[in-house]
């Protein structure tokens, strides 16, 4: 009889760390949950996190799954660690951190005194990317360590994400994953590891790259847990850590999209859709595409920055007699407002959201906007249409993905906390106008993650055979005919022409509010 094989994985989101136990049928065996703190400052927009506390979080919750496996606990066979994207630890030396993490809702900008060489500049206008890179080099942490912390600058040996400092904290290796690379320094995703000196955008960062960490293959072996890493987590000395992904990258490989005809939908924080691709793919001018969980493979994305963080903003702004209803009726607020919604008709009378409520790399000027108001129209309504622009949103970059790529995706994967609404999906089901579906848990990034470790351990030949043990269909929703003809009128005549129509103004808001007239 073959002894149970489990994986364990630590996925460290922006506000809590989890501790999930997996079997080699996708079957979540155990969660346990710690909340964390994540330092925001409303004056500044800035966001930063202890990485040292997240880490005593990632034992706590170790050493609490331990306790509840028992027995089962020996047959942890491997480890991986799946983490937020776009936010970056700056370790001494010695390997510690020289300063508080930076963190992916981080909103600060700096202006560099030092120029980028001529040739670079000359390149840029020619290539169009002249604005980009001047976003890029604004908005990127290393730059404004440099210019604003030059002790710490000074200070520090390696710039590495979140993932590879854990994954350093369980095996003494500091490494991560080519998977887990998604933010702004200078990693080639094209070619898959660090940039050349030499390369176009190098300047940008202004980070040598002798500060950067060891890269591995996803789905392989990164190091072995150390005794250190032992004593304090629980976890049995010697057991293999495996490289995984980012969190984007896990829920795609989580949910079976490993090829073109699937494309991966998050309703997170931050909303997304990817697809998987053999060639490497940019989603838009500019933009790259990320090392995909799923091996030799890319994912082009296009994400809405704020997201389903949207629907939060609307629950806290306008639905206090709704939040006041679910407290007496003992459910959430959300249960409520999806009841109310799915009394308003598909289009939501004419009422368009157009979700740039955080602006994007390539569109640094845009604005959230609401179209088409009248006195009909109701808080529900608009909760409606938030839901429905979020969806267009999503519908768009995947239409534009799916022309760059060559390829027609004929289904659509849902996950994040979004996807736990029956309503939600439905919708997405009308708007995008195919069937979209649930896996067998919402816990995806795990179970992408957990596929990686039984890949590296030789208990699944490569990721078709992950997926064909792991990932299981739960829910399936077909899109109303009627219903999707009419939002697919509204896309085409009103939702796609309201960008270039009101461009022009997002850009005078953008340059008043740069010139701190606003």
């Amino acid at each position: 009889m073959n002894e149970e094989k489990l994986a364990l994985i630590f996925d460290v989101g922006t506000q809590a760390t989890r501790a999930l136990v997996f079997d080699t049928k996708g079957n979540p065996v155990l969660i346990v949950k710690q909340q964390g703190k994540l330092y925001i400052s409303d004056s500044n927009q800035q966001a930063e996190a202890d990485c040292d506390s997240i880490w005593r979080d990632m034992c706590k919750v170790s050493l609490q799954a331990k306790e509840q496996l028992g027995e089962r606990w020996k047959n942890i066979a491997a480890v991986s660690v799946t983490s937020i994207r776009n936010s970056l630890v700056f370790l001494d030396k010695e390997g510690k951190p020289s300063r508080k993490a930076i963190f992916w809702l981080d909103k600060r900008e700096v202006e560099c005194p030092d120029k980028l060489p001529l040739f670079n500049r000359i390149l840029y206008g020619i290539a169009g990317m002249k604005e980009v890179v001047n976003v890029q080099r604004r908005t990127c942490y290393t730059n404004w360590v440099r210019v604003n912390e030059p002790e710490v600058w000074a200070n520090t040996a390696k710039i590495v994400m979140p993932s590879a400092y854990y994954t350093f904290k369980l095996t003494g290796r500091l490494a991560d994953s080519k998977a887990g690379q998604a933010a702004k320094f200078p990693y080639d995703y094209r070619h898959r590891t660090w940039m050349s000196p030499r390369g176009l955008t190098f300047p940008v960062f202004g980070t040598p790259v002798d500060r950067m960490c060891e890269l591995e293959e996803p789905c392989t072996i990164i190091g072995k847990i150390t005794a250190q890493a032992a004593q304090e987590s629980g976890i049995i000395e010697g057991t293999p850590v495996v490289a995984s992904g980012a969190d984007k990258a896990c829920e795609t490989f989580g949910v079976g999209a490993i090829d073109g005809t699937i494309a991966s939908v998050s309703y997170g924080t931050a909303a997304s859709v990817q697809i998987t691709t053999k060639k490497y793919v940019e989603p838009t001018p500019f933009m790259p595409a990320y090392t995909a969980v799923a091996p030799n493979r890319f994912n082009p994305e296009i994400q809405i920055f704020r997201g389903y963080w949207m629907v939060s903003w609307f629950r806290e702004q306008f639905a206090l007699h709704e939040q006041q209803e679910a407290k007496e009726r003992g459910v959430i607020a959300e249960k409520v407002l999806d009841e109310y919604m799915e009394k308003i008709p598909p289009g939501s009378k004419g009422l368009l959201v157009q979700p740039y409520w955080g602006p994007g790399l390539t569109t640094p000027e845009a604005r959230g906007l609401m179209l088409g108001f009248s006195d009909m129209h109701t808080r529900h309504h608009m909760y409606r249409a938030i839901i429905e622009g979020i969806d267009f949103a999503l519908l768009e970059g995947l239409e534009n993905m799916e022309r760059r790529a060559g390829i027609k995706v004929k289904r659509i994967a849902l996950s994040g906390g979004g996807s736990s609404s029956d309503a939600v999906c439905q919708i997405a089901a009308d708007i995008f106008g195919r069937e979209v579906y649930r896996v067998q848990t919402f816990e995806t990034s795990g179970l992408g993650a957990s596929m990686a470790c039984f890949i590296a351990l030789g208990v699944f030949s490569g990721r078709e055979e992950a997926v064909k043990n792991m990932v299981h269909l739960k829910d399936i929703f077909k899109p109303n005919a009627a219903n999707a003809a009419v939002y697919r009128e509204l896309y085409e005549k009103a939702y796609v022409k309201i960008y270039p129509s009101v461009r022009h103004i997002y850009f005078n808001i953008y340059n008043m509010n740069k010139n701190k007239k606003l």
